[in-house]
């Protein structure tokens, strides 16, 4: 790799790389554990930063659904998605924060968070992502508020993460 002078730039040692998803999953924790407990969730004990992020993922758009006070199961189909959608954003997001990988951590948050006559959903979400993305000004909006929450998880950055969720959301559903 070249930096800007155009010089070779040392790659990071994979240990450094582990370190800094280890350091991350322990604040991430940390950082979550009273929100996460006053509700009721948490996130279980993990082995990689795959499972780890998978399992956040699915506690953090839990908590998101406790604060807006809504139900997955009692969702419309419509609202169900866009639930799925935004676990996406927070998948991605973790994923980045871990180096786990992607694929590996949606199928496991999609097939927590839907039921499997609904695994077809996860594949449509992939879509709908894509699309979200060529709504730049939309898409930065929501990661920047999903990066500010799992930068800084407290009761102020979770009400602004809940309460876009919920500008969101279906008004039938």
């Amino acid at each position: 790799m070249l930096n800007l002078f155009g010089s070779r730039v040392a790659a990071e040692p994979e240990f450094i790389s582990e370190l800094r998803a280890v350091e991350t999953e322990d604040r991430l924790r940390r950082s979550t554990a009273a929100m996460l407990e006053a509700a009721g969730l948490e996130i279980c004990d993990t082995n990689t930063p795959t499972e780890f992020a998978a399992a956040a993922t699915v506690a953090v758009m839990r908590l998101v659904l406790k604060v807006a006070e809504r139900d997955f199961d009692s969702l419309s189909v419509e609202n169900r998605f866009v639930t799925g959608l935004f676990g996406f954003l927070i998948a991605h997001n973790l994923t980045r924060r871990t180096n786990a990988d992607l694929g590996v951590v949606l199928g496991i948050a999609g097939l927590d968070l839907f039921s499997h006559e609904e695994i077809e959903q996860i594949y449509k979400l992939g879509s709908s992502y894509r699309r979200l993305r060529q709504h730049r000004n939309m898409h930065l909006a929501l990661k920047d508020i999903i990066d500010s929450f799992l930068s800084h998880p407290d009761e102020e950055t979770l009400s602004d993460l809940s309460g876009v969720y919920q500008l969101c959301l279906h008004q039938d559903g």
